[in-house]
């Protein structure tokens, strides 16, 4: 191999990999390098599930999606009062769980209650007694209780936009999980999609805030392979090494010419 193919080999190479570092960089989305999003403190009716896939704008090109969402937690106050003097001698908030123990109680007797607080984040203005039970302590004691939690299942809706007018294509409740895949897209066009929760008392949710995706758009599809962000520096570091290594071995033919 002569001296000329050989350098002009190398710079080849080299200005393949200055193309593709640009490249990278300019596809990459940095909007997705945000952190995740923050749950509201308080919600009007009742906190939806925070949307985890696929992102907002999503530019879709296979045949299903699978979306994905967290899950939304339950909130329950329990207090101990002294059913004689009538003061509050334990309140204490939980989430997601269905026992407290308190703290030891001196001997008397005491009337505890479970109060629902609703779908996480939300405090109802009345809050809905689910358990009452009175106790009598002898000695001083802690007092515990378990009680039935309160189940969250989850509704998908799925809207088509065709113009100025929106379609509901797809509605679907009960959803034990945190997942829904659907399979049933038209090519070509704009979605948006929320998601909801329901629990077993009948307090229903705010729908989270809709997300649009776009289905086999003229978009260009390497947004599909940068959608995840880590893939373009895995690759870059891959080519980086192997014109590394090919450039010391071009200079030693270089050398040896």
């Amino acid at each position: 191999m002569s001296s000329r193919t050989v350098i002009w080999f190398r710079d080849l190479c080299v200005m393949s990999l200055s193309i593709y570092v640009v490249f990278s960089v300019a596809s990459a989305p940095w909007s997705n390098l945000t952190p995740d999003e923050a749950a509201p403190i308080t919600c009007a009716s009742g906190c939806s599930p925070l949307i985890k896939f696929p992102d907002a704008g999503y530019y879709h090109y296979t045949d299903s999606i699978i979306f994905e969402w967290s899950p939304v937690s339950v909130q329950y106050r329990f207090t101990v009062i002294g059913e004689d003097d009538q003061i509050i001698y334990f309140d204490q908030n939980y989430t997601g769980i269905n026992t407290a123990t308190t703290q030891r109680l001196q001997p008397g007797n005491y009337t505890s209650n479970i109060y629902y607080r609703g779908l996480s984040g939300n405090v109802f203005d009345s809050d809905p007694i689910m358990r009452t039970e009175n106790h009598f302590l002898s000695s001083a004691s802690k007092i515990t209780l378990i009680w039935s939690p309160v189940t969250v299942t989850y509704g998908f809706e799925l809207r088509l936009h065709s113009g100025n007018e929106i379609f509901i294509v797809n509605q679907v409740e009960g959803l034990e999980g945190t997942t829904y895949e659907f399979l049933d897209f038209e090519r070509g066009s704009v979605y948006s999609w929320s998601v909801y929760a329901v629990d077993s008392e009948g307090y229903k949710s705010e729908y989270s805030i809709p997300r649009e995706l776009n289905i086999d758009t003229t978009k260009f599809l390497a947004f599909e392979l940068f959608n995840e962000w880590e893939v373009p520096f895995l690759l870059l570091g891959v080519m980086m090494v192997i014109a590394l290594q090919a450039g010391v071995f071009l200079a030693r033919e270089e050398k040896d010419d």
